[in-house]
Order: C-alpha cells, then sequence, then structure tokens
C-alpha cells in the first residue's frame, strides 16, 4: 500500500474505473494539471453523446486527486528527456514529478520505468 502516488491520465483513468487495468492500493493521488485537458478530452470522445456523463467521471477525477501540480517548471526537462518518437510527454511529465517528490507513479505505460521510485502500472 502506497499512501500517495503520481498518476499520468492513464493512471487517474485506471485508478477511478473509467477503463480497464490494474488498480493500485494507493491512498491518495497527486498529478499535473495539464493532464485536465488530456483527461477532459478522453472523457468527451469516449462518452460521446453523453455529455452529462462525461461531465461526471471528469468530476470523479477532480475527487480522486488531492493536489493538481503546475507543469510549467517540469516542461522543459520532460521534453529533453522523453523519446523523440514518443507522444506521451505528460507521462514524462509525470514520472518527473514523481522522481522530484520521491513517491510513486502509476501509468498505463508499459515502457516507463525508474531507478528512483516504484513504477506501477495499471
Amino acid at each position: 500500500m502506497y499512501a500517495t502516488a503520481v498518476a499520468d491520465p492513464g493512471g487517474l483513468l485506471t485508478a477511478a474505473g473509467i477503463v480497464e487495468g490494474l488498480r493500485h492500493d494507493v491512498t491518495e493521488y497527486v498529478a499535473l494539471d495539464a493532464a485536465t485537458l488530456l483527461l477532459a478530452e478522453f472523457l468527451v470522445v469516449l462518452h460521446e453523446g453523453r455529455p452529462a456523463r462525461a461531465a461526471a467521471d471528469y468530476a470523479e477525477l477532480q475527487r480522486l486527486v488531492r493536489e493538481w501540480f503546475p507543469v510549467r517548471a517540469l516542461a522543459m526537462d520532460s521534453v529533453l528527456r522523453a523519446p523523440a518518437e514518443t507522444a506521451d510527454v505528460d507521462t514524462w511529465a509525470a514520472l518527473e514529478l514523481a522522481e522530484l517528490l520521491g513517491i510513486p507513479l502509476v501509468t498505463k505505460h508499459a515502457e516507463i520505468g525508474s531507478r528512483k521510485i516504484p513504477v506501477l502500472h495499471s
């Protein structure tokens, strides 16, 4: 069991039970504020034609996260660290935050790993 973990968008969607995946025993989550736009966009597409359902799931994600951290301090380091072929810079930024805080990262991206913190794949 972990008291706190950073979650990227996929990790949050899994933790909330919105998408399938392994749910970890984490008491509370923190995340980057930039994830909110990706999450909102995903939910609108997922619940096409049902905006009330998308809004309800978005509200659940808001309740799940204890604190939203601004991404601007990690933006350049994250982009430089991410492999050139990746489109998931948000996950690399979440990894940067988790390593900075010294807490686990929850992600759906199996290729993400760290020598500094546990990475919990969902």
